[in-house]
């Protein structure tokens, strides 16, 4: 999970500092910083250094730079992967806002790579390598390379019953338990995709609140694996991003239900609110509203549909 690691550090190769050159090491990035809500952003110790030393010397196109982020090596290989791609894709997107051409800048992220023999979590590894130099004015401009940061606006949300190995969750079957008196309790797994990146993140739904059942019915009552709904948000985020507070309300009978579901996305995002989902077939009878936390169980994977 995101932590915030200090101030954003940075080591200038002095072997490196001829007239248009610059190499320089940006590192000590926060730990597990996609997971940021503002995650677009750099430290400020970053912006300054990149406004101030490395954009005057791409002005006019009289420069290239070209850089490489990094991971440490706690956490899955291919979250390491998203974490070092989301790191370049900042200081590119920071530079681009500078006035810098993309066609002056080309980018690569290698993970967790150059890890393997450092620390666990060395904040060298956390890091973003750049490398500027002059060119002559007639010099052809190297191929593009555009990487973004990991956000759409476009996902799909599924109730689901339970998760496979792969997954890295062993949880059971979703339950709604009608505790009497009116009190109503949810505990309940979804998965959110972002269907632009094909990546996908766990959540886990628990909340207390209202509710109440057909006498002749059991009063436990549970949902299989639900179908895909498509919804989209306000503005552009990450799939990571939900949460924590969100509300469900359902009512179903026999085989049958209706359901919706509001969510908490970062700040400046409307929420996502009151979305209708189908969850599937329902076992049981009976109507509750519950408002509780909606909390990602597990880092985010890739994913490309069921």
């Amino acid at each position: 999970m995101f932590r915030k690691t200090g101030p954003g550090l940075i080591e200038v190769d002095s072997a490196y500092t001829g007239a248009g050159v610059l190499k320089a090491l940006l590192y000590n990035f926060d730990f597990d910083d996609s997971d940021v809500i503002k995650h677009n952003e750099l430290k400020p110790e970053f912006t300054k250094f990149l406004a101030d030393r490395v954009a005057p010397l791409l002005t006019d196109g009289k420069g290239q730079i070209w850089m490489q982020g990094s991971a440490s090596r706690i956490g899955d290989a291919k979250w390491n992967m998203e974490l070092s791609e989301n790191r370049v894709a900042r200081v590119f997107n920071f530079l681009m806002a500078q006035g810098v051409r993309d066609t002056q800048m080309q980018s690569k992220a290698v993970g967790e790579e150059l890890a393997a023999t450092h620390s666990e979590d060395d904040p060298r590894d956390r890091s973003v390598l750049l490398w500027v130099h002059p060119v002559p004015e007639d010099a052809p401009p190297p191929p593009p390379k555009v990487p973004k940061p990991l956000t759409t606006r476009n996902f799909k949300i599924s109730m689901v019953s339970g998760l496979s190995v792969n997954q890295a969750l062993n949880v059971g079957k979703l339950f709604k338990v009608k505790i009497g008196g009116g009190v109503a309790f949810d505990g309940l797994i979804f998965l959110i995709w972002d269907t632009d990146n094909n990546i996908a993140c766990l959540y886990v739904y628990i909340g207390i609140g209202l509710g109440a059942g057909l006498t002749f019915t059991p009063k436990v009552s549970a949902t299989t694996h639900g179908p895909w709904t498509a919804f989209t948000t306000e503005k552009p985020m990450s799939c990571w991003q939900f949460g924590r507070w969100a509300r469900f309300t359902t009512a179903g009978v026999a085989s049958h239900s209706v359901n919706w579901i509001t969510m908490e996305t970062p700040r400046g995002i409307d929420n996502v609110e009151s979305l209708a989902i189908d969850t599937g077939t329902t076992l049981g009878a009976g109507m509750a509203s519950t408002i509780g936390d909606i909390i990602r169980a597990d880092q985010p994977y890739r994913f490309s549909g069921p």
